[in-house]
């Protein structure tokens, strides 16, 4: 079958292809039907479409160091190319293990390495971009993948966008026109094809699992954390104030599956960079967390905008949240909800209302007031508070409470803790806000596992009463 064509006729002779109406995963009726799956069960065919995405690979010249192959149908496609033409091969997980070494990346790479993804059928391209980011956040670059079907549903775009070129055997119309040549199909059936292509083009998910949002903030962020600690079982907030972004990274490696968010605070980092948060901000894609940074504004609001969108940190293109002081009152909100309405993901921000601190002038009856007045024009922006009780019944508002420990005592800078029950149970808290009691642990994976059972048990157990 080294004759595309012959391909094509025998992947419809196998079902490969098939056509009439069919109900897909979005609920919408198809007149097609593409399974890739069965070609596992017929060695010559599964080889065939091997060697002619090999022969695409060489006509291109592109170059990488390893491929991957997208789970789970693209995996014996990949599998052929690493052993007849000698390529290394990495695997990406499609989930976490929980033991061991908790890798989602299988396999010999080095920082930097370029690795070329291998994929059956692409349609939007979510599958490609999930496993790009999966790469990516392990350091290793991803510049192209390589499909044996394209839809033709914008998937190619959609990629683009994301920093990956597409390259293709055959695209839908090739398929259609190869059919109805050798009277497989009828040119009735190829027209109804090529329209509902026309009518149904996709849009880029910027999550899947679970945790999809569409490519326009019109979802709000809130709406994605929610959806995050259901999945995930988790209502941890890891604070990862450590002045090392490499340690933070390697950190959230370890530890992404336990948390719902992560909070950093940027400019006490020595070895700050743009491509290290890049980094972070893929790891946290991959293990559907939230980036949180601790950057407390409190300015005017052409200072705030300039310290959110622009300077070293540029922190607006990274982080999901940040944290407010509204003392200058409520514009300092406007103006940095003003300041994301060009960013193509979903932003918001939480107003801290208390602090843990001892004698912190925050917790102040009418500073608190004063913070819950702000949320009244900007609750698609404002997602919550940093607190130390529950502030308002309007559960669309999440609580984050800060100084969470199993023990509670503090420390000597008047660092007051409270235990997770205590939080939950006796302040209302959503979140649970950790850090040193993980950061300082001998075991922080092990720790961080603990803070996640018992937060999360306590709050199924409140839900359920």
């Amino acid at each position: 079958m080294n004759n595309l064509e012959d391909l094509v006729v025998k992947l419809f002779d196998i079902e490969a292809f098939k056509f009439g109406s069919f109900k897909l995963k979005s609920g919408i009726q198809s007149p097609i039907y593409i399974d890739l799956r069965v070609i596992i069960s017929y060695p010559d065919i599964l080889r065939s479409v091997a060697v002619h995405m090999n022969e695409i690979l060489q006509r291109s010249n592109v170059t990488y160091d390893s491929i991957c192959g997208v789970p789970y149908t693209a995996l014996p496609i990949a599998s052929i190319i690493c052993v007849d033409y000698k390529k290394p091969m990495l695997i990406r997980r499609k989930e976490t293990k929980n033991y061991g070494t908790k890798k989602l990346i299988e396999g010999k790479f080095n920082q930097n390495d370029r690795c070329l993804i291998i994929e059956d059928i692409v349609t939007s391209g979510s599958s490609v971009i999930e496993t790009a980011d999966s790469l990516r956040a392990e350091g290793i670059q991803v510049t192209d993948a390589i499909v044996f079907f394209d839809r033709q549903q914008n998937g190619d775009n959609n990629l683009k966008e994301k920093n990956i070129r597409l390259l293709r055997v055959l695209t839908i119309t090739q398929v259609l026109e190869c059919l109805v040549k050798n009277k497989r199909i009828t040119q009735e059936v190829s027209n109804d094809v090529q329209e509902f292509i026309r009518q149904n083009q996709t849009e880029l998910p910027a999550l899947k699992n679970g945790i999809i949002e569409m490519k326009s903030s019109s979802i709000p962020i809130r709406q994605r954390f929610q959806t995050i600690r259901e999945e995930k079982k988790t209502n941890l907030c890891l604070c990862a104030d450590l002045t090392s972004l490499d340690e933070i990274i390697e950190l959230s490696k370890q530890v992404g599956p336990n948390i719902c968010m992560l909070k950093i605070h940027c400019d006490i980092l020595n070895d700050f960079s743009m491509e290290k948060i890049q980094q972070l901000k893929n790891i946290s894609r991959t293990f559907n967390f939230l980036l949180l940074e601790d950057r407390k504004f409190a300015d005017i609001g052409n200072t705030v905008q300039l310290q959110y969108t622009k300077g070293l940190f540029q922190i607006a293109t990274w982080a999901d949240l940040v944290t407010v002081h509204v003392l200058p009152g409520e514009g300092i909100v406007q103006a940095l909800e003003q300041s994301v309405q060009s960013i193509d993901e979903p932003r918001g921000c939480l107003l801290i209302a208390q602090m843990s601190s001892k004698g912190a002038l925050t917790n102040n009856e009418d500073y608190v007031k004063g913070v819950i007045k702000c949320t009244e024009k900007y609750s698609d922006y404002v997602i919550g508070f940093i607190s130390q009780s529950r502030l308002t019944t309007d559960n669309k508002f999440i609580h984050c409470t800060p100084g969470i420990h199993l023990n509670n005592t503090g420390d000597q800078l008047g660092q007051q803790y409270v235990t997770p029950r205590q939080a939950i149970d006796g302040r209302g808290a959503d979140i649970l806000i950790v850090g040193r009691a993980i950061t300082d642990s001998i075991n922080r994976i092990k720790t961080c596992e603990e803070y996640q059972q018992e937060g999360y048990n306590v709050y199924e157990q409140l839900r359920n009463i």
